[in-house]
């Protein structure tokens, strides 16, 4: 006996598709974007005031220095900076340092300034400074002074000549030029309050 299957489908009813109106909906404007993230720039911005401050920052903690040759064309470094060991007094130096092999400087002597037109500055000795507190050699070729009576400020047009005693009866002459001139014209004066950083 056979089976018969039936097919049962039920009628599909369509519905109607709604019309709905036609709306005109415009996209917003599109903001146009920055090619730097909004967390970026304020970096980007701190990072330009601190290159732009820098100089002013690098004076502050490391002084500046030059290279320089005596009367002998023996050669120097030239050095002003604020003194930061607690061990000694406060206040701004200038250190001279043989470059040339064998010089010896006097590690008591004043250090002489004058401009030629009759301004003469003398600066005391602080060489002692050049070690620590608890005594050491000092360096042979290496002498510290105290920028303290370097006022008033030498003029930044006028050139310099630095006499620094050296051992024995000799002195060695240093001309300054424009540049080192008028950093020394410009540096700050020793009564103003330090700038901290």
């Amino acid at each position: 006996m056979g089976l018969c299957w039936l097919r049962l489908e039920t009628p599909q009813t369509e519905t109607p598709a709604m019309s709905a109106p036609a709306v005109s909906v415009s996209a917003p404007p599109v903001a146009r974007q920055s090619p730097w993230p909004p967390r970026l720039a304020p970096l980007l911005l701190g990072l330009l005031l601190v290159l732009t401050l820098a100089p002013g920052l690098a004076l502050a903690a490391e002084g500046q220095r030059w290279s320089l040759r005596d009367q002998d064309d023996n050669r120097w470094s030239l050095r002003i900076f604020a003194q930061s060991d607690p061990a000694y007094p406060s206040g701004d130096r200038l250190r001279l340092s043989a470059l040339t092999p064998g010089v010896a400087v006097d590690h008591a002597g004043p250090l002489l300034i004058s401009d030629g037109t009759g301004g003469a500055w003398t600066l005391a000795n602080r060489s002692e400074e050049l070690v620590p507190a608890d005594g050491g050699a000092l360096p042979e070729g290496s002498a510290q002074f105290d920028m303290a009576d370097l006022l008033p400020r030498p003029s930044g047009a006028l050139p310099l000549a630095l006499t620094l005693p050296l051992s024995g009866e000799a002195a060695a002459v240093l001309m300054l030029g424009p540049e080192e001139t008028g950093a020394l014209h410009a540096w700050r004066d020793p009564g103003a309050p330090a700038q901290e950083g």
